[in-house]
C-alpha cells in the first residue's frame, strides 16, 4: 500500500507547477556570473544547466566565468586531456561548457584569474570560450543591466 502511495505522489509532484512556463520576449537577455571553485559543489553546474534552460526559453544568454571559476571552461582529463579518468566525472564541467556553446550560449572567461589564480593561459580555454580582460566584467554587467537582462550572480569561496 505504501509503495503505491509513494509512486502515485511522485507522479503528482512531477505534474504540479506553481507558475506558467514563461518564454523570453523578443530581445530579452540573461547573464550568468559564475565565481565558484570548480568541482567544490553543485552551484556552477546548476548555473550552467539553468543557462541552458534560459536559452531554450528564448533568451540571448551569456555565461561569464571569473575568479576561480575560470578553471571550469578549460581542457582537462586523466591520463590524457579529454579522458574521464577512473569515471570520476572529470569531464562533467567541460561537457556542460561545450553543450552551452553548441546551443548558442556565449561563454566568456577572465584571462587574469585563469593566469593569476590557476597558472593557465588562453590556450587552456576550450575552443569557443572568449577570454576577457578583468575590467570588462563591470562593463558586461552594465551592458546587461541597461538591456534589462536577468542577471544571475553566484559566488562560492
Amino acid at each position: 500500500m505504501l509503495e503505491n502511495a509513494l509512486h502515485h505522489s511522485f507522479f503528482l509532484w512531477l505534474k504540479y507547477f506553481l507558475y506558467p512556463d514563461h518564454k523570453a520576449r523578443e530581445g530579452e537577455k540573461a547573464l550568468f556570473l559564475i565565481h565558484s571553485v570548480p568541482y567544490e559543489g553543485s552551484v556552477a553546474g546548476i548555473n550552467m544547466l539553468t543557462a541552458i534552460r534560459t536559452k531554450k526559453k528564448g533568451y540571448d544568454t551569456t555565461v561569464l566565468f571569473y575568479g576561480p571559476a575560470s578553471g571550469i571552461p578549460v581542457y582537462r582529463g586523466w591520463p590524457n586531456v579529454g579522458d574521464d579518468g577512473y569515471g570520476a566525472g572529470i569531464q562533467l564541467y567541460p561537457n556542460l561548457v561545450n553543450r552551452m556553446m553548441s546551443e548558442g550560449i556565449k561563454v566568456l572567461a577572465c584571462r587574469f584569474s585563469a593566469a593569476a589564480l590557476l597558472g593557465q593561459n588562453e590556450s587552456s580555454f576550450i575552443e569557443g570560450v572568449v577570454p576577457i580582460h578583468p575590467t570588462d566584467i563591470l562593463d558586461i554587467v552594465i551592458e546587461h543591466h541597461r538591456a534589462g537582462a536577468m542577471i544571475f550572480n553566484t559566488w562560492t569561496v
